[in-house]
């Protein structure tokens, strides 16, 4: 009988507390509340909309806050590469998406590369995650989990990275990881908790 193979070891990650000052944490959950009218279905790969594979509402512009995050993850770069052990590259792009996770929201499995051969505007590098929501907390679930290398489907004996407010989780954009499913009884929008995916991208290479 063929035994299975034992799950490879845990992607690097690292997970920072207190990532933004207060009024920067605030300023960004008082424009994303003002801006639910905005938030659409989030998308897979070209554009398609299935829930059962990732169910999000998302939004492409973060209002005054945009500029200072990606200025604070940019010049947090260079130490991600050192810590991550990412091979050393020049960054050529940073992309943020805003997202707001409500009651059964989840991403399955999946990793944040482009495959080769698809039109893309360079290659992701490091993912990051930066969370933050409403007070009191009127959710759970929604934690990352980051799957050891060549782990199985089904294998759960990686890391669950909780949702904590004003926190960010960075790792290499070529780990398997998801969003387990949320809990909000409310549904209420403002009671989500709300995400800002980030991607750092090195220049795609010219064929």
């Amino acid at each position: 009988m063929t035994m299975p193979r034992p799950p490879g070891p845990m992607m690097p990650y690292r997970v920072f507390r207190d990532f933004l000052p207060g009024d920067a944490h605030r300023a960004l959950l008082e424009w994303t509340l003002a801006n639910e009218a905005r938030f659409q279905a989030a998308p897979l790969t070209g554009g398609v909309i299935n829930t059962d594979v990732r169910r999000a509402m998302v939004m492409r512009k973060l209002g005054p806050s945009g500029p200072a995050l990606e200025a604070r993850i940019a010049a947090l770069v260079p130490s991600w590469i050192e810590a991550l052990r990412v091979t050393p590259f020049a960054v050529s792009e940073i992309e943020l998406e805003l997202a707001a996770h409500n009651d059964g929201a989840h991403f399955v499995r999946h990793i944040d590369t482009y495959a080769t051969g698809v039109q893309a505007r360079g290659d992701r590098m490091l993912s990051a995650v930066y969370y933050f929501h409403g007070e009191p907390k009127a959710f759970s679930g929604g934690a990352l989990r980051l799957h050891r290398i060549g782990a199985a489907e089904g294998d759960t004996s990686g890391a669950d990275i909780a949702p904590e407010q004003n926190s960010l989780v960075v790792f290499p954009s070529w780990g398997p990881h998801e969003v387990l499913p949320v809990s909000c009884p409310s549904g209420a929008f403002a009671d989500s908790r709300f995400a800002v995916n980030c991607w750092v991208y090195r220049r795609r290479a010219v064929s």
